[in-house]
């Protein structure tokens, strides 16, 4: 099951938030080399983790974490608008019903075990009970055909573009209604609700 973390009920989440932070530097920073200077004391945060984020957490039977997500509000400062509006053509997009995902990662001894889809899963779902709309993302284009695999409707906001880093990535936007909830359940073979904990309406 997957867990909502916000401002609401973050004290109760300080451990995990923690393995969350270590888990996401050994996956950005030591296996993926991402140039990330903020990132420091073996925890990888930035700018964007604030009071506004949520996250969702994977974890198991002993509380330990398995994957993570975040998603924030594009009416503030995030990844899209401050780091790669390069990637986007036009206007980026903003508003009160539409969220960013990022920092999606499993850990290193977790993979290959679906726990991505149900995150997946999670964000749409959370996204449903909070009236999002839509979800701009970044990705690399070596993951890009994950996410298209998903079911939810996928709009390229750009083309892909090289970093300095030699990684291809690309700027787009998924559609948060039940039919992409549907499609990916499909997908997934998952018949009911990840999210699990604590009640929805103390997390959001």
């Amino acid at each position: 099951m997957i867990e909502v973390v916000s401002k609401t009920n973050r004290h109760e989440y300080d451990s995990e938030l923690d393995q969350m932070f270590r888990m996401r530097h050994t996956v950005f920073v030591d296996q993926l080399k991402w140039d990330l200077p903020l990132a420091k004391n073996g925890r990888e945060k930035d700018q964007f983790d604030t009071d506004d984020t949520i996250y969702l957490l994977s974890l198991d039977s002993q509380g330990n974490v398995q994957g993570a997500k975040r998603i924030l509000p594009t009416t503030k400062p995030h990844l899209m608008s401050e780091v790669f509006p390069h990637l986007v053509a036009g206007e980026i997009p903003r508003g009160e019903h539409i969220w960013e995902s990022s920092r999606s990662c499993v850990h290193p001894a977790c993979r290959d075990t679906g726990i991505i889809g149900e995150l997946f899963l999670a964000m749409v779902e959370i996204g449903l009970l909070m009236g999002i709309e839509r979800i701009t993302f970044i990705s690399s284009m070596k993951f890009y055909p994950t996410i298209l695999h998903a079911g939810w409707g996928i709009v390229p906001l750009g083309f892909p573009e090289v970093d300095k880093t030699g990684h291809e990535n690309i700027a787009a936007y998924l559609t948060v209604n039940p039919v992409s909830l549907h499609n990916m359940r499909r997908n997934y073979r998952v018949e009911r609700s990840v999210l699990g904990g604590i009640p929805l309406k103390k997390a959001v």
